[in-house]
């Protein structure tokens, strides 16, 4: 079997590509609360103390601006989109799905979505989870309540918990911390938990239902 130098470099750049990781990073702080989610170390990085954005490409900020409030200049376009809706709704359609077959697949779908759902939560990585705070309520009681429910956590969960440091605040109602965390997942994870949601959902009885039946006939 012949190979070319071609073919090679494309199978490594889609293995490159596959052991990246979609990442979500948040940061807290007095004067900081940063918001990074991409691929890797590029992508968008949302600065809501300073009301900035920027975009990252491997790590480094190529392009950045302000916040913008939503333009009130947008609400016409909506209400033309929701009249183009509001036709498109009232015309009607040449196929139809019935019900019990949308309801017939449900539960299996429900259940295919749920298993991907865990999958997916067991093949997050926790890159960096790291945090300070000094709370409190109006009442003690509930104060004390919440810093046994810390110690509960802490003591089920050391290697996780333990990187969170928490210190009631007996005085009153108050907050007061910092926080560092980072999540990912790997691409090649999150397609092979994808396949595996494919190969679960009924997909010949789901494109049928897509389709739908003609409407005062039947399909061959």
């Amino acid at each position: 079997m012949y190979v070319t130098s071609a073919s090679v470099i494309v199978l490594l750049l889609a293995a490159a590509v596959l052991l990246l990781r979609l990442r979500v990073r948040f940061e807290l702080a007095e004067n900081r609360r940063l918001l990074f989610f991409g691929l890797g170390r590029s992508g968008p990085e949302l600065d809501f103390a300073r009301r900035v954005w920027s975009f990252k490409l491997f790590g480094l900020t190529v392009k950045s601006g302000p916040m913008k409030k939503p333009d009130a200049a947008a609400a016409p376009k909506r209400e033309k989109t929701a009249e183009v809706a509001e036709k498109r709704a009232a015309k009607k359609p040449t196929r139809i799905r019935p019900w019990r077959d949308v309801v017939a697949l449900i539960p299996k779908c429900a259940g295919a979505l749920q298993r991907y759902s865990i999958d997916l939560l067991k093949s997050v990585v926790v890159e960096e989870l790291e945090a300070e705070i000094k709370a409190g309520f109006e009442q003690p009681d509930l104060t004390g309540r919440l810093f046994g429910y810390y110690q509960a956590a802490l003591a089920a969960a050391p290697s996780v918990v333990g990187r969170v440091r928490y210190s009631p605040d007996w005085t009153g109602a108050s907050f007061a911390g910092r926080a560092r965390v980072a999540v990912a997942l790997p691409l090649y994870r999150l397609l092979y938990r994808t396949l595996v949601l494919i190969c679960r959902l009924p997909l010949r009885r789901l494109i049928k239902v897509a389709i739908g039946k003609k409407r005062g006939g039947q399909d061959g």
